[in-house]
């Protein structure tokens, strides 16, 4: 049977495992703890700048759609004016050609053919240069409204400006990259806080089954020594009132020395005394507040003609008992 003392040994040793892991897995919750919320901030501040870079890339939406409206209205403007400016520049320049025509016809008439007909080819160039003059005034308007409604859309709607989205999304970015680190460690961290409780469990476990086995040990002791007990004073005839506080002393001499009816304990003031020799016999037996006395000795052989005849042969607890001259004498 496995002694006592090696499955308290094994006991202390599981303990300190026990203790060990727990101090691990204690020390590695506190760190998975901070990773966590360190995770949580780094989570936060993700959100925020999420939502900070949603709203500049919104405002830079409303930005480029209003850009769009405005500067699709004067590519409306422009693409019209410049389609009524081409066929009008056809018409003045159809005109302007009209008009050359005339005069020298009108100035060749005059010189060379019949003077009364120049008046009215000159006339008539004038009608083809009012008539140009009219078109050209109406494609500078054109070319003016274009001007004009380039310059209103250039101050209505000008370029949009991307750079707080770019830099929205650069913080983001950021707390993105921030946030996943956190996050890893974190699992990290809590991966080794899990390992560190199970190494916990395990050493508990151990522990357990190991402070079991002992106790089963000191029990299995504590049975024999009662058993042990229960038959050396079922030996000495102690009654089962007295055996409670009844004190058992084993002498060098191989003797059983056992005490009890005294006031208080076992081996208190007025106390029993019975002596068992090494084989177990009752040698003395002295009643609880009776006297010393070679009476006590349960061997009349022993009591008057023994070996032991004049030298000590026991202790009655503080009293030394001897024979002298055949005769018991309390010394």
């Amino acid at each position: 049977m496995i002694c006592s003392d090696i499955l308290k040994q094994e006991e202390k040793a599981a303990f300190q495992r026990k203790q060990t892991a727990w101090a691990s897995f204690t020390d590695a919750r506190e760190q998975a703890s901070t990773a966590h919320e360190a995770m949580d901030a780094a989570w936060n501040e993700r959100c925020q700048a999420r939502e900070e870079m949603n709203r500049e890339f919104e405002s830079m939406q409303a930005s480029s759609e209003h850009y769009r409206e405005v500067w699709d209205e004067y590519g409306r403007i422009r693409d019209y004016n410049n389609s009524r400016i081409d066929s009008l520049r056809y018409e003045a320049d159809a005109e302007h050609q009209a008009m050359i025509d005339c005069f020298e016809r009108a100035n060749s008439e005059y010189e060379y053919g019949d003077k009364t007909a120049a008046p009215m080819y000159a006339a008539e160039g004038r009608d083809h240069k009012d008539r140009r003059d009219s078109l050209n005034a109406e494609i500078s308007a054109l070319c003016q409204e274009v001007k004009a409604a380039r310059q209103a859309a250039e101050y209505q709607a000008p370029k949009t400006d991307s750079s707080a989205f770019r830099a929205a999304k650069a913080v983001f970015e950021q707390a993105k990259a921030s946030h996943e680190s956190a996050q890893a460690e974190f699992k990290r961290l809590k991966a080794t806080r899990d390992s560190c409780k199970e190494t916990f469990n395990t050493a508990q476990a151990e522990h357990a089954r190991a402070k079991e086995a002992f106790q089963r040990r000191l029990e299995q002791v504590k049975s024999a020594k009662q058993r042990e007990r229960d038959k050396t004073l079922d030996k000495a005839g102690i009654r089962f009132s007295d055996r409670k506080n009844a004190k058992i002393v084993k002498k060098s001499d191989g003797t059983t020395q056992v005490y009890s009816g005294g006031i208080g304990q076992g081996d208190g003031a007025g106390h029993g005394h019975v002596v068992l020799d090494s084989t177990g016999r009752k040698t003395y037996e002295r009643e609880a507040f009776a006297e010393h006395g070679s009476q006590n000795y349960t061997d009349e052989k022993t009591r008057w003609d023994g070996p032991h005849h004049g030298v000590i042969i026991g202790k009655d607890h503080d009293h030394e008992v001897t024979f002298s001259q055949g005769m018991g004498k309390n010394a």
